[in-house]
């Protein structure tokens, strides 16, 4: 597999600035085949296929870490960002190949060899959908039933009693807060089988703001969920204080406004799946602060000139590193919780 750095994930996210916009109006789109999740190809990432979720940081091959019956229902990102249509053709493998580089490796790897991974490929929203509130709310409804339909069919075919925790980001976290507002809060049986959620990502979009499930207050707190939108230090966003804005600390896993120690931060993923522990510039002790504030987690890096780049394109905005960032704080935390039970 071609390796890929953390900086190449800088360059998509800049690259995909410049997206195009679909052509035609979505009513007169012809619909693409939906995927058949009885297909072991329809899906991105699963427990019997060997994959992008399944690999680790080399220096944590050795890692011990383990749990029973826990699986991990993950939507990913948007990463259709170049197509002429409001819908992504989920069988495009280049666009596949995408998801598995961007997303599994970077993002569903967290959980890898703590718990089965299931990720369906779907029929996405173009990026353009969210500029669009009438075609890109039909675009997003279209490809919203591909991942309830492939949450169904998880439930009734790969669940077997097994604990349950949604992730995802970006669009990948709009799907799953609508599945557990539309869906899930409604089913009781299916509510007590999900144990976490991590709604990473979510861009502050009202209309898909959890209503009536927990946020976490605490490291160890389970049947809630888990949030947060990363952004240099001192970064403002537009958006107004709300009830629905609520931001989780990825280190300290609190939702209060207190810093995080430098010392507490545990890695970043990058440079084909090296964990930054040390070396010539960057300390553990040094590495990355984090504060929610506002709604927003304010993210203070030292001894990182890579991210003085970062910043001046995007303004400061981190939000393709979500999980990177905080990559072996989640997976130690996650372990943290879900062996507790």
């Amino acid at each position: 597999m071609k390796k890929i750095t953390l900086f190449s994930v800088f360059l998509f996210v800049l690259s995909s600035c410049a997206n195009k916009i679909p052509l035609n109006s979505f009513e007169q789109e012809v619909p693409k085949p939906a995927p058949n999740y009885s297909n072991m190809d329809h899906w991105a990432a699963h427990p019997d296929k060997s994959d992008y979720s399944d690999l680790k940081p080399k220096n944590l091959l050795n890692d011990t870490l383990s749990l029973d019956s826990v699986d991990v229902f993950f939507v990913y990102p948007t990463l259709y960002f170049d197509g002429l249509d409001w819908n992504a053709d989920f069988n495009n493998k280049k666009s596949n190949k995408k998801i598995g580089h961007l997303a599994l490796k970077n993002q569903a790897s967290v959980f890898s060899g703590l718990a089965k991974i299931y990720s369906p490929y779907y029929r996405q929203m173009h990026f353009q959908g969210y500029m669009d509130n009438i075609n890109g709310l039909k675009a997003f409804d279209f490809a919203y039933k591909d991942v309830e339909n492939a949450f169904k069919y998880y439930l009734e075919n790969f669940n077997n009693g097994n604990r349950i925790v949604l992730a995802g980001h970006s669009q990948g976290t709009h799907h799953l807060q609508k599945l557990l507002n539309d869906y899930i809060l409604l089913n009781d049986s299916i509510l007590k089988k999900i144990e976490l959620c991590y709604f990473v990502g979510d861009v502050f979009i009202e209309n898909f703001a959890v209503d009536g499930y927990p946020i976490c207050e605490s490291p160890t707190d389970l049947n809630c969920y888990l949030s947060w939108n990363s952004f240099s230090y001192g970064t403002s966003y537009p958006h107004k204080k709300s009830d629905f804005v609520s931001a989780t600390n990825p280190i300290t896993w609190r939702n209060n406004e207190a810093a995080s120690l430098y010392n507490m931060h545990k890695g970043i993923l990058f440079n084909n799946y090296k964990i930054i522990r040390g070396g010539n510039k960057l300390k553990q002790e040094k590495i990355l602060s984090a504060k929610v504030d506002n709604g927003l987690l304010w993210v203070e890096i030292e001894n990182f000139p890579l991210f003085r780049v970062y910043d001046k394109f995007l303004k400061g905005n981190y939000h393709a590193l979500d999980y990177n960032l905080f990559w072996m704080n989640i997976r130690e935390n996650f372990y943290l919780r879900m062996h507790k039970k």
